[in-house]
């Protein structure tokens, strides 16, 4: 996604529609620049006049309360903004009460912003959700001063109702120094959350210009920055910044955005990576005369600098590949490409992993550290799709647990154990199983034992995941039908997950 900066005007247009337009226009100069790489929010705040604030506290001298009544605009001058911004910007806007709700989603804005403070005010929450089923809009929280288990609670609250929304990591401290951002927490935040957790609500001081390089690298995606203009009468706060600070902020999150890049642009990159390394590679020589049709092996090859141009290096060289000779080649010459033929066995290998690997996060299947996969070819790897299985060995003493992973369409050929005795029990997709000539339809959740010398087959036409449970599997005990998987030496190739 691009990524997305809110200019957060709040009540720095101090009450005037005049103020309030010079922002919009001033920092649209800046964003100019910027906007290719970024989409630009500006949010406003919005208080109901007659209910937000408790009658007997109207004349309150409380500072915060005469802020707010101090910034009020008229509703003819908000719409006038609101319109007047919005050929600018993309708009947004906090509400902090119910009426206020009502007004945000009914008007055209493109975002409701919950704030840090009302993010657990659960009456208000409700509201905006029955407004969201209504009228459905983006929707950005701020997370700051909440608890881990008010964050789940939050969380879970919108995710139960499908809500279209994203959180953002916030410091809730106006403003907060460079060691209070803690932007490791927004990492666990997102290892816990995932893709939801999309960014930063920064209120940091404006000499602070290095956050959205740290917040990007982390994985923020959208920004919300508190904005104002200062003129002979107006001051802005510690947290907000000028259009000046602002240009250079967005300068280093642009920079951010260039370094992080994308998969593509670093694929497109490779093929003149690896030309500089290709210099300082080793090539591969010949030990020893080298007959036409011969294969190469190991011990008839050695590695020396410099590698020349169409000759095999050893990043080239696989134990799992057979090379062999298409003309006689002589002692201590280099290897050519054009002189050899390649038989990849790898590649095929690692697309089966990488199948087995989808057909176990689709079914929520854990592994253990380390697992490695045992791929049964029994009929060679040509043939794998038809006849195979892969399997995992999870423990194997006096007890045995295996993972059987089957991929669509495959069969496992008939045979019997003289000394093993297992049960299938189906954790994914449907197996027939035919034990001593009679099918059985197994689907997850059943369970199925196999006795010592019975004759079992199965088969997956959409791809299936057995929990093998058993006595201590010996190597040896596995006795196929058709004698010729038994005389079949190279039907198991290995790869780690």
């Amino acid at each position: 996604m691009k990524t997305l900066v809110i200019l957060e005007m709040a009540n720095n247009h101090m009450g005037s529609l005049v103020h309030a337009k010079k922002i919009v226009k001033d920092f649209k100069k800046i964003t100019n620049k910027f906007s290719i790489k970024i989409d630009f929010a500006i949010k406003f705040q919005y208080r109901d006049k007659d209910s937000f604030i408790h009658k007997d506290f109207v004349n309150s001298d409380d500072r915060v309360i005469k802020r707010f009544k101090s910034t009020f605009l008229s509703n003819k001058d908000w719409k006038n903004l609101t319109k007047f911004s919005k050929k600018y910007f993309k708009l947004a806007c906090t509400p902090f009460d119910e009426t206020s709700a009502n007004k945000v989603f009914k008007e055209g804005f493109d975002y409701v912003k919950i704030a840090s403070c009302s993010i657990t005010d659960w009456p208000l929450i409700e509201h905006i959700y029955e407004n969201y089923k209504k009228k459905k809009k983006k929707i950005i929280a701020s997370l700051g001063g909440l608890s881990e288990i008010e964050i789940l609670k939050v969380t879970s609250y919108f995710k139960n109702r499908n809500v279209d929304i994203s959180f953002l990591y916030c410091v809730a401290k106006y403003p907060s120094s460079i060691n209070e951002l803690n932007l490791s927490y927004f990492q666990l935040l997102r290892a816990k959350y995932g893709d939801k957790i999309m960014g930063f609500s920064t209120h940091e001081d404006p000499k602070i210009k290095i956050s959205p390089l740290v917040a990007y690298g982390a994985g923020a995606r959208i920004f919300e920055k508190h904005i104002g203009v200062e003129t002979k009468n107006i001051k802005l706060n510690k947290y907000s910044v000028s259009p000046k600070e602002l240009e250079i902020w967005l300068t280093n999150l642009t920079k951010a955005i260039d370094m992080w890049g994308s998969i593509n642009k670093r694929n497109k990159n490779i093929k003149a990576e690896n030309l500089q390394l290709s210099q300082f590679k080793r090539g591969i020589y010949l030990k020893k005369n080298i007959s036409r049709a011969s294969l190469i092996k190991k011990s008839d090859i050695y590695f020396a600098f410099p590698a020349v141009r169409g000759q095999l290096t050893a990043n080239d060289f696989l134990r799992t590949n057979l090379i062999s000779a298409k003309s006689n080649l002589t002692k201590d010459s280099s290897l050519k490409f054009k002189e050899v033929k390649i038989v990849d066995n790898y590649s095929p290998i690692k697309k089966i992993r990488d199948e087995v690997k989808e057909i176990l996060d689709k079914a929520n299947v854990t592994l253990p550290r380390g697992a490695r996969l045992e791929i049964s070819h029994h009929y060679g790897l040509k043939n794998f799709y038809k006849y195979g299985i892969t399997m995992i060995n999870i423990i194997n003493h006096s007890y045995c647990k295996k993972l059987i992973i089957m991929l669509p369409g495959q069969k496992h050929p008939a045979q019997f154990h003289q000394i093993k005795e297992e049960s299938f029990f189906i954790l994914y997709g449907t197996v027939n199983l035919i034990l001593n000539k009679k099918l059985h339809i197994l689907k997850p959740g059943d369970l199925k034992t196999i006795r010592k010398k019975e004759v079992h087959e199965f088969f997956s036409k959409k791809g299936a995941i057995i929990e093998e449970l058993s006595t201590e599997h010996v190597k040896s005990d596995s006795f196929y039908l058709d004698k010729k998987i038994g005389n079949n030496k190279n039907r198991k190739s290995f790869i780690y997950l």
